[in-house]
């Protein structure tokens, strides 16, 4: 796939996102994993998801609960707004469509780092000697009203097109 990849950092998806949904690299961030979590979602892979979860809050969820709801969403774009990379926290809007309505997904994550667990060891096909990596522990969702795109406003996927012409239709 030499496509742009799903996060929307201007990398081609085999450069970008791949490499760690695949278990060849792990995220150096909080930012990189929130990224690679949001194309996850794109691309449904529902595992890639559930492993980088924090085993500490992973009850909490099931893959059979991640792949109900992201089947319902049509992802269209992700916009970061905020994030720390040393306090482990990624403010981001991913807009999608439910039943042709668009929507979003307005959320300040919580990231840390912790010594690797077995199911996110049986992903990693390198033999580092990293053994922390960077999870999703939890989030919280700001009551901010996010402005629906305006017809003529440049599309929320990045396309540089009027989202009229684009993710508007």
């Amino acid at each position: 796939m030499n496509h742009l990849c799903h996060c929307l950092s201007g990398d081609i998806y085999t450069k970008c996102c791949e490499p760690l949904h695949l278990g060849n690299d792990i995220a150096q961030s909080p930012e990189q994993l929130m990224r690679s979590r949001y194309c996850a979602f794109v691309i449904s892979d529902i595992n890639y998801i559930y492993i980088t979860h924090s085993p500490s809050t992973r009850s909490e969820i099931t893959r059979e609960s991640i792949k109900q709801w992201n089947g319902q969403c049509e992802w269209l774009g992700l916009d970061i707004r905020n994030y720390d990379n040393n306090k482990g926290i990624v403010e981001f809007v991913a807009w999608y469509k439910n039943n042709g309505q668009l929507s979003f997904h307005h959320e300040i994550s919580n990231f840390h780092q912790d010594e690797i667990d077995e199911q996110f060891n049986q992903l990693i096909k390198s033999t580092s000697s990293n053994k922390q990596v960077w999870y999703y522990l939890n989030a919280t969702y700001p009551n901010n009203v996010i402005k629906l795109p305006q017809r003529n406003d440049l599309c929320i996927c990045k396309s540089k097109k009027k989202y009229k012409k684009c993710c508007g239709c």
